[in-house]
């Protein structure tokens, strides 16, 4: 018959049963450790055999000098020490290039760029030499600036990825990304814990008023606002209004 439905098996359908009781999962879930146990479970049963998550915190974020927080389920033992022994996060393209884009593409769609370093493209010979087989690629975006990408590998003789399976797993990977994301600021919040009147003044600061301006504004002294503004930066473990603004924004203290 002319309008037909293709078959689509249960695992391949966007809307599935397994998708639908994970994003349940993810949304109530509060523990990191849980939250990447649920996505390791759910790339399995889609045929990965490794999965890694870069998380990219934004300028500002207490956790922002960490630059690069990597977490990895599968891959062997002496390819995860030489990555960390060796530093190849300051010369894998992979999360860089995912980063630049919004679609998932495959490992080595990046082999041979011409927009590769040298240092780059000696990375991708490192990792085709390390026989992991393919992997996609998928970019990953969260609130205030928090930026992450999945990889997700599929070893030496991979399963056919379909684009619905594809788009499912990038589905799967931004929900827990975002889920994350929440996680980490509802945790900052918690250890901040500003008064509801330094809420009011940092949203002030944020916004580019002078003390002065802030006082006029609420009906206070000068002293006072100034007196608030120390203990924010104190709260937020900064010293300038600058710094604030970035640390107030990159966990969602203020819009």
């Amino acid at each position: 018959m002319e309008n037909e439905e293709p078959d689509i098996s249960l695992a391949d359908r966007p809307d599935s049963f397994m998708h639908a009781v994970f994003g349940q999962a993810v949304a109530v879930e509060t523990n990191l450790d849980k939250l990447g146990q649920l996505c390791t479970d759910f790339f399995t049963e889609h045929g990965a055999v490794m999965s890694s998550y870069h998380h990219v915190p934004p300028v500002g974020a207490t956790d922002h000098d960490r630059a690069l927080a990597v977490a990895a389920q599968g891959f062997p033992d002496d390819w995860v020490k030489r990555y960390v022994e060796e530093e190849l996060h300051k010369i894998d393209p992979i999360p860089k290039y995912a980063l630049k884009r919004s679609e998932p593409f495959w490992w080595f769609d990046l082999d041979g760029n011409p927009d590769l370093s040298a240092d780059e493209q000696r990375y991708m010979d490192i990792l085709k030499a390390q026989d992991l087989g393919d992997g996609l690629a998928i970019p990953l975006f969260g609130p205030n600036g928090r930026t992450g990408y999945a990889g997700i590998g599929f070893g030496k003789n991979p399963p056919p990825i379909s684009a619905l399976k594809i788009m499912q797993l990038q589905n799967a990977a931004q929900l827990a990304h975002q889920r994350y994301c929440a996680i980490l600021q509802d945790k900052r919040k918690e250890d901040m814990s500003l008064s509801a009147r330094e809420l009011e003044i940092l949203s002030w600061v944020v916004r580019g008023k002078s003390n002065g301006v802030i006082a006029d504004i609420l009906g206070i002294s000068s002293y006072t606002v100034d007196t608030y503004v120390r203990r924010i930066f104190g709260k937020l473990g900064v010293s300038n209004r600058v710094t604030a603004v970035l640390r107030a924004t990159s966990i969602g203290l203020v819009d």
